[in-house]
Parts: structure tokens; sequence; C-alpha cells
């Protein structure tokens, strides 16, 4: 059997699309830039749960810690982009500054977990029957998410540091 083929009439007048240049360094700029803001975004709605403090009552405490600990996954993606950046450019005040601000923060919400566990005796003791439910639903929900971020926080800076003491990361 021969091949048939098949023609095809080019229209005149179509340019071609040029495809662009690869310019990675300003994609992972834009990442670390986009980082920062979802990170600042992500601290301030943070800290407005935060605010006014009323530590020492467990009732706030459980609340707040409840309610601050939903909006990790944004701080998270923030710093992730901030982590990011600064391994693709070879960033060593990026990296430094990500490492120390990522350590600072595992540690915190450990310590906010930690003060959360103390309230939850305080909380399953205050409800009966149908809330019950709601109570033990943000506890599991608010461990997940304390032991998760807190960990995923202190592997990220456990790895800046390491990319830092590795030698890499030399620019800026």
């Amino acid at each position: 059997m021969a091949e048939r083929k098949v023609l095809v009439e080019e229209k005149a007048g179509r340019k071609r699309v040029r495809p662009l240049a690869e310019d990675p360094e300003t994609g992972w700029r834009w990442i670390g830039w986009i980082g920062f803001v979802l990170l600042v975004v992500g601290v301030g709605d943070f800290a407005l749960v935060w605010y006014p403090m009323h530590l020492g009552t467990p009732e706030w405490e459980f609340g707040t810690i409840a309610a601050s600990f939903s909006g990790l996954a944004l701080i998270a993606i923030g710093f992730a982009g901030l982590l990011g950046a600064g391994l693709a450019l070879g960033s060593r005040r990026l990296l430094v500054a990500v490492a120390v601000v990522l350590g600072m923060w595992s540690v915190f919400l450990a310590a906010a977990y930690l003060l959360f566990l103390t309230d939850v005796p305080m909380a399953l003791g205050s409800v009966e029957g149908p809330a019950a439910l709601g109570v033990k639903k943000a506890i599991v929900k608010t461990s997940l998410l304390g032991v998760t971020f807190t960990v995923a926080s202190a592997v990220g800076a456990y790895a800046a540091i390491r990319h830092l003491r590795g030698g890499k990361g030399e620019g800026s």
C-alpha cells in the first residue's frame, strides 16, 4: 500500500508565536515576593485572633489557639515561597532570615499547642450532648494542624540551616 499524503494549506500572513525566553531567576523572585505577601497577610490574620490577649483564661486560650491554627496554611505557603526562593536564588541573607524566623515560629507553635493541650480537659468537661462533638472535632483538628505545622516549620528551618552549612547559597 502506498502512503497517502495530506496537503495542508498554510494561511498567508499568519505569524508564528515566538516562545518566551526562560527566566527562572525572575520567576523565583516573584515566588519569593508572593510568599512574603502571603506570610504578612497570614501573620496579620493570626495576630488579630490573638488580640486582645487573655492568657490564663482557659476558654480564651482554647478558642484562640483552635481558631488561629486554622489559618496556618496561608503562613506555611508564605514560608514555603520564601524558602524555595532563597534556595533557588542562592540568597544567603534570605535563607538565614527564613531559618531564624521559621525556627522561632516552630517554637511558638509548639508552646501554643502545649498550652492548648492544658485546656482540653476543661473544654471536654464543660460541654455535654451534641456540643461535645464540636469540641472533640476542634481538639482533633487543632492537634492535626498544630503537630503538622510545628514539624513542617522545624523541618523548613533545618533545611535552610543545612543548606547554609553545606556551603551552598553563596549569593546575595
